[in-house]
């Protein structure tokens, strides 16, 4: 291996790292989670319950996933709702995460085939999940010990794009737009579908990865979450989201944001074609 390199790469010892991790337990299977693109992923078994852990790829999510430890860690149980805890580890000073596995279903799994009464349960939670979130009074000198990484949403992805997207790709992006919007609120940054567990009852059973974590515009959290769902639960989320905050949103702003997110994908989408990880 090159020790030169401060991230990982498919063709190193998992296995040695791992064991090493878990020294004090027994392991019964270690299999790999070919779904990472920011992260090389391994979910491993043990007499004392399943784990996940996370390789970082390249510079940049080694960064992040500095930053998603430190986030996870300030907001758990600041809401109503289970939040990953991560432990952070290190091989030769590269950093990785390790966390328990949370019992649930990814929503992106479920959504297509709900009631609208289930459409209903997790809507109001996702809304009541945010709307707690953003509620969190927070300085980043509370949250980030490790100031290694865009700590405004905006910067973050403005580094990510131009780190990992090609410019004929990102011609969508307008940095300069976002400057003068309202960055007052923590936000999780990447609340998608398959960041969202539900348990049987289609209640949340945990929110996951805080990697895009920090303070920004709530509308990307609710602009993130609609743009990634079924179209029925649009409504849903956003009559829920007003009804707990007692404000009405800004329509035209949410569906800007929305169209952001759909660019930045695509052309994520695009970039992990080009390197091998997206069919």
């Amino acid at each position: 291996m090159d020790m030169a390199k401060n991230y990982f790469t498919l063709d190193e010892d998992f296995e040695t790292i791992i064991k090493k991790a878990l020294s004090d337990k027994t392991i019964n299977k270690i299999r790999s989670v070919t779904t990472g693109w920011t992260n090389i992923v391994f979910e491993v078994c043990t007499n004392e319950g399943d784990f996940f852990f996370r390789f970082p790829r390249d510079d940049f999510w080694i960064r992040t996933i500095v930053k998603d430890y430190e986030f996870a860690k300030f907001v758990h149980r600041k809401t109503d709702f289970n939040t990953v805890k991560l432990e952070l580890l290190y091989d030769d000073g590269r950093p990785f995460s390790v966390h328990s596995k949370i019992e649930g279903t990814v929503l992106a799994e479920k959504m297509n085939n709900m009631t609208e009464e289930e459409v209903k349960i997790v809507a109001n939670d996702i809304a009541k999940f945010m709307f707690q979130l953003h509620s969190i009074k927070f300085s980043k000198e509370e949250i980030f010990e490790i100031d290694n990484i865009g700590l405004k949403l905006v910067d973050f992805l403005d580094e990510l794009l131009t780190v990992h997207v090609a410019k004929e790709d990102m011609n969508f992006w307008n940095h300069d737009e976002f400057i003068n919007k309202d960055h007052t609120y923590l936000v999780h940054g990447d609340l998608n579908s398959s960041n969202i567990l539900l348990d049987e009852n289609n209640h949340i059973s945990a929110i996951i990865d805080f990697g895009f974590g920090g303070f920004g515009n709530k509308y990307f959290d609710v602009a993130r979450i609609i743009g990634r769902c079924p179209e029925n639960f649009r409504n849903e989320i956003i009559e829920s989201y007003e009804n707990i905050s007692k404000t009405k949103l800004n329509y035209p702003v949410l569906d800007e944001e929305i169209s952001i997110w759909a660019n930045i994908d695509n052309a994520y989408i695009n970039y992990m074609r080009g390197i091998g990880i997206y069919e």
